[in-house]
């Protein structure tokens, strides 16, 4: 199973900028948690999983820093695995499952986020809190030169 949401020239295009990245991340967040808010699971799925993949690019890249970008992107995937439950496609939300805890799994390594990575693994399995509550209008957004904050979603 290919979960690939983003074509090789844009994946090339967002990842060659950080700040790129974290917009288009913070963007399709929102409008992807306002479809699921509105049950549009087919349409939130693919802007989901555009996220998802950047958050895992952002986590990579440490940016902007190790503890938001691990928990955006847990909270991440625990938004595509329920959006995925939701519409019906189980198979789909165990494959991200998967995806998602084997990703943070290999970031145990650093011993310093360790404590943090196995509570953001913990997270993942505890899907069945609903994601929609978690989420419902707001997600974490981080400026340049300040601390991460809940904030808002655009509506």
């Amino acid at each position: 199973m290919n979960l690939r949401f983003l074509c090789a020239n844009h994946r090339q295009w967002l990842m060659s900028d950080i700040r790129r990245a974290e917009q288009a991340w913070l963007e399709w967040t929102e409008r992807g948690a306002l479809l699921c808010e509105e049950g549009d699971y087919p349409q939130a799925i693919p802007l989901l999983g555009c996220a998802f993949e950047l958050s895992d690019f952002l986590l990579s890249a440490r940016e902007p820093g190790y503890t938001v970008a691990a928990r955006r992107f847990t909270d991440g995937a625990r938004m595509l695995i329920e959006a995925y439950r939701q519409w019906g496609e189980t198979g789909h939300a165990k494959h991200v499952l998967v995806l998602a805890s084997s990703r943070l799994a290999r970031e145990l390594e650093d011993r310093a986020n360790h404590q943090f990575t196995t509570g953001c693994i913990r997270m993942l399995y505890s899907v069945e809190v609903s994601v929609a509550d978690t989420w419902q209008g707001q997600v974490i957004r981080s400026e340049p030169g300040s601390m991460s904050q809940k904030v808002p979603m655009l509506h």
